[in-house]
């Protein structure tokens, strides 16, 4: 997490020329998607990807009892559903437009010449590596942290993800989805993860939108992650954990 100016995220745009990202969006055809469509479904066929320009998309798992656990967000930049297209597997997870999106459908065919073609077999593993330990680590994180720090740690992953400076008023996370859904990302109740949240905007590290957050203060939010102290003496302890 990089702050406040010159960040960039790491996606699939950022890993290519602008030439080879020109390509991509050139050869798909161009899509809007209104917020709660359903851009890629879990357990689908691999039949496309989608390269997304604009927008803001959610993506979850729905797991074996039928509840939806939301993974992370993506932003433009990115390219969508390209792991199954390569490997001819269903979707691994649900991908949902949180806010209006434009997006680029290119046929999973289409996509792997694509791939082919700039050689970008590289590109895309190391990527999708860097994806699955970003996640792995998250997830081991937040079985040892109290509730503050475990809304930090999910804070600082997202706004790794999709986080973008807005003048001098600190770095923006748009979330497009109710801060309930947090609490998911979390692995904690509703009324712990509100308190959490309420704590870090005491402390003067972040303050609460209704679908975005701001963060003020960068090096105390990753401190918080860390599990130390906050600002003015507002400890990240004085909760058990819910998972």
């Amino acid at each position: 997490m990089t702050y406040p100016e010159g960040r960039q995220a790491m996606n699939f745009r950022s890993l290519v020329s602008a030439d080879v990202w020109r390509d991509l969006t050139e050869r798909g055809r161009r899509r809007t998607f209104r917020r709660e469509s359903v851009l890629l479904r879990q357990g689908e066929s691999p039949e496309c990807v989608i390269a997304l320009v604009d927008g803001l998309v959610k993506v979850a798992q729905i797991n074996e009892c039928g509840d939806e656990l939301t993974l992370t967000l993506r932003g433009p930049g990115e390219v969508l559903g390209e792991m199954g297209a390569l490997l001819g597997r269903p979707r691994s997870a649900t991908v949902t437009a949180v806010r209006p999106c434009t997006g680029v459908v290119l046929p999973a065919h289409a996509f792997r010449g694509y791939v082919e073609r700039h050689r970008l077999e590289t590109v895309v593993y190391q990527l999708t590596v860097e994806r699955l330990n970003s996640h792995e680590r998250l997830r081991a994180d937040l079985v040892h942290l109290p509730p503050v720090a475990r809304m930090a740690r999910v804070v600082c992953h997202l706004a790794d993800e999709v986080g973008h400076s807005h003048g001098g008023d600190g770095l923006v996370v748009e979330l497009g989805m109710a801060r309930t859904e947090l609490a998911t990302m979390a692995s904690m109740s509703r009324s712990s993860a509100l308190a959490a949240l309420s704590r870090l905007q005491t402390a003067g590290i972040l303050t609460l939108g209704r679908r975005r957050l701001v963060i003020k203060d960068a090096i105390h939010l990753k401190a918080a992650a860390r599990d130390e102290e906050l600002p003015g003496g507002v400890g990240c302890r004085g909760d058990t954990p819910v998972m």
